[in-house]
C-alpha cells in the first residue's frame, strides 16, 4: 500500500500510461472471454493497437448498462481472467443507479491498491491521519474489519449508510466527535438537513469531501454553511474504476496514475469540450475495465491535450440517458434544465418526473417561496419547455433521496 501511495506523488508519464493500456489490451484479449469476443466481433486483434491514439479511435466502446447486462446474462466468469477462481476475489458492488447493480471483482492486491488510491486522494485534499472520519456509502460497501492502520488509531473510520436513520448518523457524529466526512453527496445533504430539522448544532469539520454524484452550486453552499469545513474537496468516480478525479478550488484533476478516459461524440467550443465519458482502469487485471462508457456527460478543459495527460474535468453535467420524450418522438435532455436551473441560488433542488409522453411534472424546492422567486423560475422553465412539452410545477418542502442513496434529477416512468 505504501509503495502505491508514494507513487501517486509523482507526475504520471504519457509513455507509462500508453504502455499500460496496450499491455491490458493484450492481457484482456488473451485471458478474458468478454474482451476476446468483443475484439473478434469487431475484426480487431491486439497487434492493431500501438498507441493511445489507436486505443481511442479503434477500441470498441461498451456502455455501462450493456456491460452490466452482459455480466448478468453470461455470469462473472465471462468478464474475468479465466485462470482466476471467482471465490478468491473481493466483490465490489455498485449502488445500482442505472437500475441494474454492477459487480467488480478484484484480487486482494488490487483492493489494497484501491485503498491506497483512496487514502492518497483524501490526504491530498486535506484529510489527516488523526482525523475522526465518517465514511458515507452504500450498505454493500461498508467495511466490516478495520485495516492495520485503523487498529492503531490512524485514519480511524466510522460508517454511515443509506439504510441508517439520519438521526442515528448524527448521534454517531456527535458521540464519536467526528471531524471529517466523505462519501455520497445526497446522504451528506440529508445529514445536514437532519441537524437543521432537529435544531442540533453541527460540528465544524476539519475536512469535508462529497462525491459519487453531481454536485450543484446550491449543494456546495448548503454543505459549507452547515459544516463550515476548514478543507473542502469533491471527488468523481465510478464502481468500474474507483476515483477518477478530485477537485479543490479549481477543476477536477484526473487520476492518470490509475485511470485513462476519453469522450464519445465530443463537441468543442473554445477550450472546452463536452461529451460522454468512457473510462479504463490501469489497476484491474482480474476483471479488466477497458473503454467502458460510464453514462456521465462531462465538460473537459483542453481535451486536445489528453494524449499528453494535460486535461482536466470542469464539470459533471448529468447522465446521457436522462431525457424527456416529446409528442413528436423527439427527446429533450436533462441538460436543458441544468442550463437554466443550476445557477440561481434560491433553487435548492429540482426533479422532473415524466409519466406520459408530452407531459411532465417539475418538483421544485426553493430557499424562499416568494412570488419573485416563483416568477423567475417559471420564466426559466418556460424558456425550456413552452411549445415543446406540457408541464406542471409543484413547489415542495422535500425531494427524497433515491433508495440507492443518490438523487436523480429526471425520472422517466415511460417504458
Amino acid at each position: 500500500m505504501l509503495k502505491t501511495y508514494l507513487s501517486y506523488s509523482r507526475t504520471p508519464e504519457p509513455e507509462h500510461v500508453e504502455r499500460r493500456i496496450l499491455e491490458l489490451i493484450d492481457y484482456a484479449y488473451e485471458h478474458v472471454p468478454f474482451y476476446h469476443d468483443l475484439l473478434k466481433t469487431h475484426g480487431l486483434a491486439p497487434d492493431e493497437f500501438s498507441s493511445l491514439e489507436d486505443y481511442i479511435e479503434k477500441f470498441p466502446r461498451t456502455p455501462a448498462n450493456e456491460y452490466r447486462k452482459i455480466q448478468q446474462e453470461k455470469s462473472i466468469k465471462y468478464m474475468i481472467d479465466g485462470r482466476v477462481k471467482p471465490e478468491s476475489l473481493v466483490e465490489i458492488r455498485s449502488s445500482g443507479s442505472s437500475g441494474m447493480p454492477l459487480s467488480i471483482y478484484k484480487t486482494k492486491e488490487e483492493k489494497t491498491i484501491d485503498n491506497a488510491k483512496t487514502i492518497w486522494h483524501l490526504t491530498n485534499l486535506g484529510l489527516r491521519p488523526w482525523h475522526r472520519l465518517l465514511a458515507v456509502c452504500d450498505p454493500a460497501n461498508v467495511v466490516k474489519r478495520d485495516s492495520l492502520l485503523q487498529e492503531f488509531g490512524i485514519f480511524r473510520r466510522y460508517f454511515g449508510h443509506t439504510m441508517m436513520d439520519p438521526e442515528h448518523i448524527i448521534d454517531i457524529i456527535d458521540g464519536k466527535k467526528i471531524n471529517a466526512i466523505y462519501g455520497q453527496k445526497s446522504m451528506i445533504m440529508l445529514i445536514a438537513k437532519q441537524y437543521n430539522k432537529k435544531g442540533r448544532k453541527p460540528p465544524r469539520l476539519s475536512f469535508l469531501m462529497p462525491g459519487a454524484e453531481r454536485i450543484t452550486i446550491a449543494d456546495r453552499e448548503i454543505l459549507n454553511r452547515t459544516f463550515r469545513p476548514m478543507r473542502y474537496g469533491e471527488y468523481y468516480g465510478s464502481s468500474e474504476t474507483g476515483i477518477i478525479a478530485t477537485k479543490g478550488d479549481g477543476d477536477y484533476q484526473i487520476n492518470f496514475h490509475s485511470t485513462f478516459f476519453c469522450l464519445t461524440d465530443p463537441v468543442t467550443s473554445g477550450n472546452l469540450t463536452r461529451g460522454t465519458i468512457v473510462a479504463a482502469s490501469q489497476d484491474l487485471k482480474a476483471q479488466p475495465i477497458l473503454m467502458v462508457g460510464l453514462g456521465d456527460i462531462v465538460t473537459v478543459r483542453n481535451y486536445k491535450g489528453l494524449l499528453d495527460l494535460k486535461t482536466s474535468i470542469v464539470s459533471i453535467d448529468g447522465r446521457d440517458n436522462d431525457y424527456l420524450l416529446l409528442e413528436n418522438g423527439e427527446k429533450l435532455t436533462a441538460m436543458a434544465f441544468l442550463a437554466v436551473l443550476d445557477n440561481p441560488l434560491f433553487i435548492l433542488q429540482f426533479r422532473i418526473i415524466q409519466e406520459r409522453i408530452g407531459f411532465c411534472r417539475v418538483l421544485l424546492r426553493l430557499r424562499e417561496e416568494t412570488e419573485e422567486n416563483k416568477k423567475e423560475v417559471e420564466s426559466l422553465l418556460g424558456s425550456v419547455l413552452v411549445g415543446k412539452l406540457r408541464y406542471e410545477i409543484e413547489y415542495v418542502n422535500d425531494i427524497p433521496m433515491d433508495p440507492n442513496g443518490k438523487t436523480k434529477i429526471l425520472i422517466s416512468k415511460i417504458s
